[in-house]
């Protein structure tokens, strides 16, 4: 096997000049320049990547980091855009990257080694469980990483999030609007400051408007949808004095999936159930009734994260952390419509 002596040999150079030509960084002559690179080709001479990194102290690789907890998150609706941008953005500033998924955030945790090994640069949490403790270990480990479309409570970490006690906010306000007042949310599981962060958005709403809120209509449902339509026709078999006239849901899957629930108990949406979900997914658009939803901007979370990981990596001290929010939108559409039973 060649190494970078060999060709500096066969040019009559150093092995200096031929490591400029590789990593591009000091002035060499163009015919120079040709005959190395010419040289490394016949000798079929490839430079170590890790070699080249540690010299740098970069090796331009970033590792994303996610769970299973959807069979395919790479065609997930939510997770596809930002990992779509992620790459994109990462191929724009001239970085690779590399996914690293295990079933749960539990056992990313205990798989750390693997990615603290000091083969990435930084790391990109993509909505972890904060019942995790991997962002407690890659703070021990001193790795420089982000954390993308989830808040977390620890101090000194930057995240990419939306402001979503506000979103929620806005859905309850607008179900208000409408003349709702028995307003069930199905908020999805509990295991992010995002869902907690809408279910205390909800229940503010709630009370600004001097409605109590009932504990019967706010059911933690499984993103993996088991129990959905059992949990859909358990609150709409409530007493009609309690019965809800609409149901925010923590996610647009989750609604469509709710809305094909509600129909097979006979009901139309919206004329008996309005309904809301939540991320604005490609789906919700083109659903029947389109879906009153609210957009996240998912391309920009992939876009804000490699940004934020890349000024924390070219910073020579540690640089401060910091919380950026992203805007979020309601978007009005034909699932929600004014209250007709009171």
């Amino acid at each position: 096997m060649a190494t970078i002596r060999d060709v500096a040999t066969a040019c009559g150079v150093s092995p200096s000049v031929v490591s400029y030509v590789i990593n591009n960084n000091r002035p060499v002559a163009p015919k120079t320049r040709k005959k190395i690179l010419l040289a490394m080709e016949e000798m079929d001479y490839f430079p170590s990547a890790i070699a080249r990194g540690l010299s740098r102290k970069r090796m331009n690789l970033i590792g994303v980091i996610f769970s299973r907890i959807y069979s395919t998150p790479l065609t997930n609706p939510f997770f596809g855009p930002i990992l779509d941008t992620i790459v994109a953005t990462a191929m724009d500033r001239e970085q690779c990257t590399a996914f690293l998924t295990w079933p749960t955030w539990e056992e990313i945790a205990a798989n750390h080694a693997v990615f603290c090994d000091g083969r990435f640069d930084g790391l990109i949490l993509l909505a972890p469980d904060l019942n995790s403790q991997i962002v407690p270990i890659l703070q021990r480990r001193r790795m420089r990483f982000v954390v993308a479309a989830q808040t977390v409570p620890e101090e000194g970490v930057a995240s990419i999030d939306i402001d979503n006690t506000a979103a929620a906010h806005s859905v309850v306000r607008h179900l208000l609007s409408l003349g709702h007042r028995r307003i069930a949310m199905l908020s999805g599981d509990l295991f992010s400051a995002g869902m907690d962060a809408r279910v205390r958005g909800y229940r503010d709403a709630l009370q600004n408007a001097g409605v109590a809120a009932n504990e019967n209509l706010i059911v933690a449902v499984s993103y993996q949808m088991q129990s959905l339509p059992q949990d859909v026709s358990r609150i709409l078999a409530l007493p009609a004095a309690e019965r809800p006239t609409a149901i925010f849901f923590g996610n647009d899957e989750l609604a469509l999936a709710g809305i094909e629930q509600i129909r097979s108990l006979g009901l139309s949406v919206p004329d008996d159930i309005s309904v809301v979900g939540f991320d604005d997914i490609t789906a919700a658009a083109t659903a029947n009734p389109p879906l009153t939803t609210v957009r996240q901007p998912l391309g920009a979370f992939g876009t804000a994260s490699i940004g934020t990981l890349l000024d924390h990596l070219d910073c020579a001290e540690r640089a401060p952390a910091n919380l950026d929010i992203l805007p979020a939108e309601l978007i009005v559409r034909q699932s929600t419509g004014p209250c007709r039973s009171r």
